[in-house]
Order: structure tokens, then sequence, then C-alpha cells
């Protein structure tokens, strides 16, 4: 592959190629020198010195009050050129598993009133009936994160008989009525701030985190990952004193 080539999919400026070359086969020359030779106008030049200058293709001696350019070993572009194929190649390798993971429905982004009320309906589509889902909340207004649930939400879990452990901030759990299905403990306003806004929820293989200040959710699908989260909620929660 010729410098020009390299030069181009390195994204240097027009000229580059020429400059090295030049430098290379006369040897080193002046700024002057070089735009005489090449009969190119001086801003042009300059800008090919200083893209060559920056990738180190070229390097500067002061003679006295001049500046005399030298073109450096032709090995260091070849390095540079196979440095950025294989960045280009590993974002390349980063994007389609990415992609993939998408399309599997590994990751899921959801956002807007319907992206939370999805993630509230995925607990329920996804829990099997007697199982157990748990919950951390923080939410600063109940009845504002209520209007987001569907309204077959309760009767479609209660339904599938699905047990729920929560812990939640004071201000939010106090207000929840209670239910024999449902175990909740509170992060202590004394000992710890919890009202961040957020909810996590862990159910089946999935872990799903709710950001209601900006209404986005991300959805993971992932057995190790929700099982890890679990068991961190347990400990906790056995931690906490009842309400």
């Amino acid at each position: 592959m010729s410098t020009k080539e390299i030069f181009k999919r390195l994204a240097l400026p027009k000229h580059t190629d020429a400059v090295y070359e030049l430098l290379r086969e006369e040897g080193p020359m002046i700024a002057s020198g070089i735009c005489e030779k090449m009969g190119a106008h001086r801003p042009a030049v300059y800008r090919a010195l200083s893209a060559l200058l920056a990738q180190r293709f070229i390097f500067v001696k002061e003679q006295g009050r001049r500046k005399v350019y030298h073109a450096a070993s032709p090995r260091l572009i070849t390095l540079a050129f196979a440095k950025a194929a294989s960045d280009v190649s590993g974002k390349i390798e980063k994007q389609v598993i990415a992609d993939d993971l998408y399309k599997q429905k590994e990751i899921r982004f959801l956002h807007g009133f319907n992206g939370i009320r999805a993630a509230f309906d995925d607990v329920i589509t996804h829990t099997k009936n007697g199982e157990t889902f748990y919950r951390y909340t923080s939410e600063k207004n109940l009845d504002a994160v209520n209007k987001y649930l569907s309204k077959n939400y309760r009767a479609l879990r209660d339904k599938k008989k699905l047990e729920r452990m929560v812990i939640s901030n004071p201000i939010s759990g106090t207000r929840k009525k209670p239910r024999l299905e449902r175990f909740i403990k509170f992060i202590s306003s004394e000992t710890s701030l919890f009202d961040q806004n957020i909810i996590q929820l862990i159910y089946s293989d999935y872990t799903s985190l709710i950001d209601l200040n900006t209404e986005r959710v991300l959805i993971i699908k992932n057995k190790e990952l929700a099982d890890f989260q679990k068991v961190i909620f347990k400990q906790l929660y056995d931690k906490l004193a009842l309400p």
C-alpha cells in the first residue's frame, strides 16, 4: 500500500504524503524549501507538517533560527496504520457483540412513560406463578409512580400470586398498605439518605433499573447477575429492622 493511501486512511490532510516523500528523498529541509520544491502554498505545507509532526512521522531540529524538518523511519507509519486498523477492528467487534446482545434482548433500553410502564409489566410477564420478586425503591412521590402501572397490573400480579420483598424509604414505604404477599423494610433516614428517585427490580433472570428523574430504563437479562443481586438484597433486607 502506498504512503498516499495509508495517509488517506489515517485521515491526514492533503499534501502530507508528498511532504513526507520529499523529505525522505531530498533529506532534511526547511519549510520554505519544501514549498519551493513542491510548488505548493505555504498554509497547505504547514498543515501537512503539523499533521506529520503530530503523528511523529517527521521530527524537527533547530539550526540557529531555522527549523529543519526530517523524515522519520517508514516503520513508524506501518505501526501507526496497524494500530489504527486494530482499533477499528476492535470497535467493530464490540459493536457486533453489542448488536448481538440487543438483538437477543439481553440488554434493553426503554424511555418515557410507556417505557417505565413496560418495565413494570415485564416483572409480571417473566415472574412465574408463586415466585418472589425484589424491589429497591427510593421514589419521591408514590402517587406519581403508581400512575405508571397498567390498569391490570395489580390484578395480574395477584392472579399469579407473586410475592414481593421491598426495601424502601420511609416516606414512600409508610404509605404502602399492608399486604400478606408484600414484605417491606425501610432504609432509615437517620442513617442514610434514600431519595434518589430510582427503582431497581430483580425478578427471574432479570435486573431492571428505572430512573424516574429522566424516565429512562435499563433491563438486563442475565441469570448470574440477577442471582447476585438477589443475594445482596436478601442480606441487606435481613439486617434492616422491621418498620
